[in-house]
């Protein structure tokens, strides 16, 4: 039976939690027992003082009314008494000495508010009094009255009340604090999952393969099942480029049997019929009408050779299949080559067609790529037909669909990318038209085949792609690729864009 392990944020929480509540609970021990012997020294003060009055008011009838009233006063002031209020009166009802006034410090304190509330509170005054009688020297008798006093113990109860709910403040302060920094300490590698989940959904599983060891096992159960899915993405991904390698493997060698049909069989038969054109042409040498019908029919049977030719190119661009082992490599110079046949071949139609073969290092500007240096780079061949397929395919879509005018196929070779991108050294493949655009190219590829199609020749090879509207070069700079403060602009039209790593997994032949 599957047991679930203990979740760890929970207990690192509850046990930093626990440390704080007992260190808490201790300062509170200790504060405590601090204020319990302070309470307990102002108490017996408070008795003894309490004491040396009485000890004073028991001297009082040996004393004449002048010192008695001195030694009474000086025992008062050397310890008030606490919780009582003495009043002394004269035989004749006359007060000799009254309460001390309140503590103006008590009023004066942050906690005046407080024992302002507690009074209103507990308003109602105390009648209870005792007292009795002093005879004098000269005849007659004082009378000692002692009533209630709260005031001594309101401020000391209410200031140990204040004392222990600001410990209590602090110690939950402390408390939440020590759990937010704990909390926030143990979901700090959060944002490195967010961040791996987000790449992910853009088909990089690298921040994954990346992610640490986390340190709450809760995070790390997370990070373990993205790795986990991210293997099993990878090896969905490859068996699918595997798929798709396949597929366009297919195509081209059904390509090729086509050609090899057009070739054989319609190839030798129009060879045929241009001799037998050209047969009956000697025969009607007195027929002019009919010798200029026949030399038609020559004509017509040559050009259609020259476009059966033509066909054999753009089905075969790399040679007949066996006339060079399919994984040997193609020079960028025979590519280029194949490209400027295509070019040049291609039926204008108003169409104006303009290649550019460019080489670059990191962010350093393009700059043109020289023949000797195109011939001593060496291309893998399935790499070479892609560019060729993607070029053929742009120039079509842009001649028949697009309406455009003119269309620029560029050949950059980046020889170290950026930090950014992939690792290694790749092709860049631009094909930008000034044609009519697509505004929603989300839409545009379930459509049709050939977007589609090119975005899956990329992938098979490990490319990257893209497209959106081209740069639109300022007309008032120079139009140079190695300026690398142009203005550019979105302008109309399509661009697209392919990154080809130079050692794709397998190529497709």
């Amino acid at each position: 039976m599957n047991r679930t392990a203990p979740l760890d944020l929970p207990r690192l929480v509850m046990r930093r939690a626990l440390g704080v509540s007992l260190c808490a609970l201790l300062l509170a021990a200790v504060l405590g027992l601090l204020r319990a012997n302070q309470n307990i020294d102002e108490e017996v003060d408070a008795a003894m003082g309490l004491a040396q009055v009485v000890a004073r008011l028991g001297a009082l009838p040996q004393l004449d009314d002048r010192e008695a009233m001195r030694q009474l006063r000086e025992a008062l002031a050397a310890g008030p008494v606490r919780h009582l209020d003495l009043t002394l009166h004269d035989a004749h009802g006359h007060v000799l000495l009254r309460p001390a006034p309140a503590d103006t410090d008590a009023d004066a304190s942050p906690l005046a508010a407080l024992y302002t509330l507690h009074r209103a509170w507990r308003s109602e005054p105390d009648r209870r009094r005792a007292a009795w009688t002093i005879p004098r020297p000269s005849g007659g008798a004082w009378t000692i009255s002692l009533t209630p006093s709260h005031e001594s113990e309101r401020v000391e109860a209410l200031s140990n009340l204040a004392a222990a709910l600001a410990l209590l403040l602090a110690s939950i302060g402390l408390l939440l604090a020590v759990m937010a920094w704990n909390v926030r300490r143990a979901f700090r590698p959060l944002a490195g999952l967010l961040s791996a989940i987000e790449r992910m959904e853009h088909r990089d599983g690298l921040g994954v393969r990346h992610l640490p060891t986390m340190p709450i096992r809760e995070l790390e159960a997370i990070a373990a099942a993205l790795r986990h899915l991210v293997q099993a993405l990878d090896g969905a991904e490859a068996g699918r480029r595997l798929l798709s390698q396949k597929m366009l493997t297919l195509q081209e060698d059904e390509r090729s049997h086509l050609a090899r049909e057009l070739h054989d069989e319609f190839g030798q038969r129009l060879t045929a019929l241009r001799l037998d054109a050209a047969w009956l042409t000697r025969q009607l040498a007195g027929r002019p009408e009919a010798q200029a019908v026949a030399q038609a029919m020559a004509d017509r049977c040559g050009e259609v050779q020259r476009d059966i030719r033509d066909l054999l190119l753009r089905l075969r661009p790399l040679g007949p299949v066996g006339a060079e082992p399919p994984d040997a490599p193609l020079s960028l110079a025979r590519l280029v080559q194949l490209l400027q046949d295509l070019v040049q071949g291609w039926p204008r139609g108003g169409l104006q067609i303009e290649l550019r073969l460019l080489r670059s290092a990191g962010a350093a500007p393009p700059r043109p790529l020289t023949p000797a240096e195109s011939e001593e780079i060496d291309l893998p061949r399935g790499l070479a037909l892609a560019v060729y397929r993607l070029s053929q395919e742009a120039v079509t879509n842009a001649a028949r669909h697009a309406q455009a005018r003119c269309i620029r196929l560029e050949l950059r070779l980046q020889d170290e990318p950026p930090a950014a991108t992939r690792p290694g050294p790749c092709l860049v493949w631009t094909a930008t038209d000034d044609g009519i655009g697509i505004d929603r190219p989300a839409e545009a590829t379930p459509r049709g085949n050939g977007l589609a199609g090119m975005q899956e020749r990329v992938w098979a090879l490990g490319g990257t792609w893209s497209w959106g509207r081209p740069e639109r070069v300022d007309p008032t700079t120079p139009d140079r690729p190695d300026l690398p403060d142009r203005h550019t602009t979105a302008g109309p039209g399509l661009q697209l864009r392919a990154s080809l790593p130079l050692t794709p997994a397998q190529p497709v032949s």
